[in-house]
């Protein structure tokens, strides 16, 4: 009887307390800001090339340099991080990509990325089919995204500054920014 009432005096206790809440919910799910812009220079085997990200204004623009002599940026634009590996790193980008389509003549033909790491390391003069598997991997980007473990396998594979804070959410705005994208030069 005693644990009855107590129960029942809580509940008329609480009762009284609650209160509707003030104000309308907001029908606007919560949303992040865009990552700050951030530019990247890559060393694959020797040969560089500079990503400068603009998440801003949701375009990748990609730097060819002529010389390797670049410290802290190029063109005006910043490196804020280096990359430096071998062509193994370009295969995986480009397996997580899901592989690229290259023309050869009349024909297109799909390549993986062991298939354009094998087809580079055979080339001496890599300048013209850079060019092509920069930009089949730009349109395959737009068209179907890339997954963020993708950056993990950089950092993992590769001598860096970059980190996985860095590049936390880059993976979500990758179509969006290969979609505006391209050589520059």
């Amino acid at each position: 009887m005693s644990c009855a009432l107590l129960v029942g005096g809580g509940y008329i206790y609480l009762q009284r307390s609650f209160k509707p809440a003030k104000g309308n919910a907001s029908k606007i799910p919560y949303t992040f800001s865009a990552p700050e812009n951030k530019g990247m220079m890559i060393e694959l085997c020797g040969d560089t090339t500079f990503l400068y990200f603009n998440f801003e204004d949701e375009k990748l623009t990609v730097i060819i340099p002529p010389d390797s002599d670049y410290r802290d940026e190029i063109y005006g634009y910043p490196i804020d991080f280096k990359v430096k590996s071998d062509y193994s790193l370009l295969a995986a980008v480009i397996d997580y990509a899901g592989g690229i389509e290259l023309s050869d003549g009349n024909t297109v033909l799909r390549y993986t990325g062991v298939q354009i790491s094998d087809m580079l390391s055979r080339t001496a003069d890599i300048t013209e089919i850079k060019r092509s598997i920069i930009n089949s991997l730009i349109a395959q980007v737009a068209e179907s995204g890339i997954d963020e473990e993708v950056f993990s396998y950089i950092i993992e594979n590769s001598e860096t500054n970059l980190t996985v804070p860095d590049c936390f959410n880059w993976a979500q705005y990758m179509d969006k920014l290969c979609r505006n994208g391209g050589i520059i030069n």
